[in-house]
């Protein structure tokens, strides 16, 4: 997509400044349009669609909304520092289409979504509803019939997991699981799962590595009828995790686009941005770990990783958080509220 030039981006934005008012005026019509002129003169800025989406879904206008949010997810699935963005348009754009019986465009970017975050309950519930609709795939044709063993197919199984000072719970959503067809097995750094189907399947999944050491001894399961609840006990009782396993740490980290790491431990300024930013606004449970993450990124990152931290924090208004220096050095960082949020000038 071609790069829009300095007065075409000025342009966009004034429109797009314009759109926002109209918008919190509840002009929609208004507000549509100038999201479209904003378009019109650059069409490169997610925000842009994601705010038309939104506009258009006041004015009744469903499949104009859908193919808003699928333009949105194609410009922010290469940006590391917008996988919030991406996701969030991966969902609406499949929430969308569903409705409009899209089921093959709805099933797709859904799917992608659940790589994103395979324990949304709305992602899960959706792709439930919409793969059976799919339109099925041709059979591969059979050149030559060889006689295999035919093993049956590993079941599938949704997760999901929160915390107290305590105990970390892990729920394996499988239904009518026999008390004897299944085993949990507990280390200091991971738990592993053994259910046996009716069908005969094996039904496995290990946790591990861990984020955090659990106490074995004092970690216990309990089979349901809809799921298995995993009860484990804190190595380090009050210790907060951000993820249940180093992977999925790993991973965020990654898609937070971080450049490099130092084994530098000196003085971290982040805590000071922290507890400004808790004077103005108490965070919320859910917030605390991920600004937990956060101060751990900036904690080891290196010195440019830093100053692109700080100043894409400052310059956005506590909107943004970029790691990328080369990117953030070029200019000032604009306000980026939250989607379906909207920035008043005053």
């Amino acid at each position: 997509m071609p790069k829009p030039t300095a007065d075409n981006a000025k342009v966009a934005n004034a429109r797009y400044i314009e759109a926002d008012e109209a918008f919190f005026d509840e002009e929609f019509e208004k507000a549509e349009s100038l999201y479209t002129q904003a378009i019109t003169a650059d069409s490169t800025v997610p925000a842009y669609f994601m705010k038309r989406w939104v506009a258009r879904l006041k004015l009744g206008n469903k499949a104009d909304a859908a193919a808003d949010a699928l333009t949105a997810a194609t410009l922010t699935e290469a940006k590391s520092n917008m996988l919030r963005q991406h996701f969030k348009a991966l969902l609406t754009h499949g929430r969308l289409a569903a409705e409009l019986s899209n089921y093959d465009e709805a099933a797709e970017s859904l799917r992608k979504a659940y790589i994103i975050n395979p324990s949304h309950e709305e992602v899960c519930t959706l792709l439930e509803k919409v793969e059976p609709l799919t339109t099925p795939k041709p059979e591969p044709v059979a050149v030559e019939e060889v006689e295999e063993e035919v093993r049956p197919a590993r079941p599938s199984a949704r997760h999901e997991w929160y915390q107290n000072d305590e105990f970390v719970i892990l729920e394996v959503f499988i239904k009518r699981v026999q008390k004897d067809a299944a085993a949990v097995e507990f280390s200091e750094q991971g738990v592993s799962l053994s259910v046996k189907m009716p069908t005969g399947a094996d039904n496995n999944h290990d946790f591990e590595p861990l984020m955090h050491a659990i106490v074995p001894k004092e970690s216990t399961y309990e089979i349901m009828s809809t799921k298995i609840e995993i009860r484990m006990k804190k190595a380090s009782i009050g210790l907060k995790w951000d993820c249940l396993e180093q992977s999925e740490a790993q991973r965020l980290a990654k898609a937070a686009g971080k450049a490099s790491l130092s084994s530098s431990r000196q003085g971290v300024s982040w805590d000071a941005i922290a507890a400004n930013a808790e004077k103005e606004t108490k965070l919320k449970p859910g917030e605390q770990s991920v600004n937990q993450l956060f101060q751990s990124i900036y904690k080891d990152a290196d010195e440019e990783t830093r100053r692109a931290m700080m100043k894409s924090y400052i310059e956005s208004n506590g909107t943004a958080l970029s790691t990328d220096w080369k990117t953030v050095s070029k200019g000032p960082v604009e306000t980026s509220p939250p989607v379906d949020t909207y920035a008043k000038s005053y």
